[in-house]
């Protein structure tokens, strides 16, 4: 026990060494995460990269960010005259030559639906473009593939964590002479490295080589099950706290679909399971076809649910769509949003998590999670109130 307790505080020193760095050099500091959230895929990330990609964009370096793109995603194709659009016929980033289209859908913390990109496809197809020239591109964070099976066969799946932090790199290097566009670029891939989890590799790698020594990586390995059983015990503080303060408005109830007996139970498959871990959460039924749902995946996420699309009421789509949110996705059936505050259980990596574990930070950090879901559902119950009125 006294060897771990002096790695766990050889580690600690490290960390805070490459705090006061960080500190020092500004690494917190990022424009970008200030004016807007570092996840919003269609005001920061579409935007910028469409503004670099785009030759008679504000930077003035005409095809210079473009044809580094084009070099790190290794296409070859003769492209002369490039016009490069956003939010064009509802594609993120359209790329279009005389013969070549390149199809962009940007994707951070969302998935495709809909078919969107078989639409988007076919509609490319419909301006006269051979099915040869026109080249899908699924970005995401971590090079995922896109729900939709019959486009994986013609889709090339990128990520920011390899070929996007490559072309920023490139991209810095060759404008290493223009201070402006040099800090702005890497300004902006730091917040990619932060999305990827790569924000602090040379931490990372002291830590590595103070494993590698003596006997400490057996020593943490030994430590893997108490892990474990610390974040069991993190998640489900987190539930408890959450339930107790939802508890006196609308009952919540517990649901999974591993037939668990239980909460606990649930958060022990969630981390001790590798694989066919299903979700599960608590939801509270408004009326017979709408529920509002607390759930984990990765994330926590939450938001309201019809059960039976085929009997939503248009007033009830209309008093949802009236509600003052920022829903990261809405579709015919739900409308769903991150806390501000985003909880990422499964990667347990983040400060935000770490919060939970002091008793004053949890308290008020959930506090706001459950305000707000208490609020969504007062208002749309007023707002339904007022219409049958």
């Amino acid at each position: 026990m006294e060897n771990v307790e002096i790695l766990l505080k050889e580690i600690e020193l490290l960390q805070k060494r490459y705090d006061e760095l960080n500190k020092n050099e500004a690494y917190a500091f990022n424009i970008f995460s200030i004016l807007l959230k570092s996840g919003d895929e269609v005001n920061l990330h579409t935007k910028f990269i469409h503004e670099l990609l785009n030759t008679k964009g504000s930077h003035h370096q005409g095809r210079l960010f473009l044809d580094l793109f084009l070099k790190e995603l290794l296409f070859d194709m003769p492209l002369d005259r490039v016009d490069v659009f956003r939010e064009k016929e509802n594609i993120d980033i359209l790329l279009k030559s005389s013969d070549y289209a390149i199809i962009i859908e940007n994707k951070i913390h969302t998935q495709d639906h809909s078919s969107q990109l078989s639409r988007y496809w076919k509609s490319v197809k419909k301006q006269g473009y051979k099915k040869s020239n026109i080249h899908l591109i699924y970005l995401t964070l971590f090079g995922e593939e896109p729900l939709e099976e019959r486009v994986r066969d013609r889709v090339r799946c990128i990520s920011y964590k390899k070929e996007i932090i490559s072309w920023l790199e490139l991209s810095i290097d060759a404008v290493e002479s223009i201070p402006i566009l040099r800090e702005t670029l890497v300004q902006y891939l730091r917040l990619v490295k932060e999305l990827t989890n790569q924000s602090q590799k040379g931490f990372t790698m002291d830590v590595k080589n103070l494993l590698l020594k003596d006997n400490n990586l057996k020593r943490i390995v030994d430590m893997e099950e108490s892990i474990i059983e610390a974040k069991i015990e993190v998640q489900f503080n987190f539930w408890q706290t959450l339930l107790s303060n939802l508890f006196p408005h609308y009952a919540f109830t517990f649901y999974n679909t591993n037939n668990d007996k239980g909460l606990k139970s649930s958060i022990r498959r969630y981390y001790k399971q590798q694989k066919n871990i299903k979700d599960y959460g608590v939801k509270y039924q408004i009326d017979e076809n709408l529920s509002f749902f607390i759930e984990l995946r990765k994330n926590l996420y939450y938001g309201f649910e019809f059960l039976d699309e085929n009997r939503i009421e248009q007033e009830q789509k209309d008093v949802l769509d009236a509600l003052d949110v920022e829903w990261n996705e809405v579709s015919n059936t739900i409308y769903w949003r991150y806390p501000n505050k985003r909880l990422n259980f499964k990667d347990f990596n983040h400060q935000n998590i770490f919060d939970l574990i002091d008793n004053r930070q949890r308290i008020e950090d959930i506090k706001r999670i459950s305000d707000e879901i208490i609020g969504l559902i007062s208002n749309y119950k007023k707002e339904c109130l007022c219409l049958e009125k």
